[in-house]
């Protein structure tokens, strides 16, 4: 593939899609560095509303010195497109890891001790990341851990935002707290959740609830108990309570 320009960034390589835009290996001919650049989809450009909480939350983002906060070099809008440029880490997403099946106790213990302290180090700056699931959880080969997308996801539950099953949401519903269904405020509680629901899954490799609709996920997130992982993993040691 021939780079194409945005802006002053040569884009050379497609690295992931998702519901919430496109991130691209890119070169940034201002510094001659190479970044994880994010274009945001071009729906949102429309968007005042979201584009302000972008610029306002991604400034708070950019500022945290939490080292498991993936650093953020710039962030804007160029040509009507939203962007974030982004550290370009070495290693894969969660989700990929655990395509390959659960992950040993031990190990998910020293993963996602590693996404708390950056979701408790942004919580303390007031931003909720709205979005914690396995594919926004990059590991690098050393399993060192970055937190990436943080203020991107959109409020589900916003009146702006109507609740429809799009890309932008079937991969986020599993992870999703209940109160996200809501118009009610939101603090850092569902991200609390959501990380939850991730170590479930690095448990177990299945997603804390079965569901493939958006009824379906809704009514289990809301009235559904998730099994115990020690139910279902042998390995996983269960946890006694007095």
């Amino acid at each position: 593939m021939c780079p194409r320009q945005f802006g002053p960034y040569l884009l050379e390589e497609v690295l992931g899609v998702g519901g919430m835009g496109e991130v691209w290996r890119a070169r940034d001919t201002r510094r001659e560095r190479l970044v994880a650049l994010k274009l945001l989809p071009e729906n949102l450009n429309g968007d005042p509303e979201f584009a302000s909480r972008f610029r306002r939350e991604s400034h708070v983002a950019a500022r945290l010195r939490e080292p498991h906060v993936i650093p953020i070099h710039d962030y804007g809008e160029i040509d009507g497109r939203l962007f974030i440029d982004m550290r370009l880490v070495d290693g894969r997403d969660l989700g990929d890891l655990l395509g390959e099946g659960p992950l040993p106790p031990h190990r998910t213990v020293a993963l996602l001790s590693q996404v708390a302290d950056a979701l408790e180090a942004a919580h303390a700056d007031a931003l909720v990341h709205r979005d914690v699931k396995p594919s926004n959880i990059l590991v690098t080969p050393t399993d060192f851990v970055y937190v990436v997308d943080f203020g991107i996801a959109r409020s589900i539950g916003s009146t702006r935002t109507s609740l429809t099953i799009t890309g932008a949401t079937v991969g986020t519903l599993d992870y999703m707290a209940p109160e996200r269904f809501t118009d009610q405020p939101i603090d850092g509680r569902v991200d609390v959740y959501s990380l939850a629901c991730v170590l479930a899954q690095c448990l177990t490799g299945r997603r804390p609830f079965r569901g493939e609709d958006l009824p379906a996920l809704l009514y289990a997130h809301l009235y559904v108990d998730p099994p115990r992982p020690s139910e279902l993993v042998g390995a996983c040691p269960r946890l006694w309570t007095r």
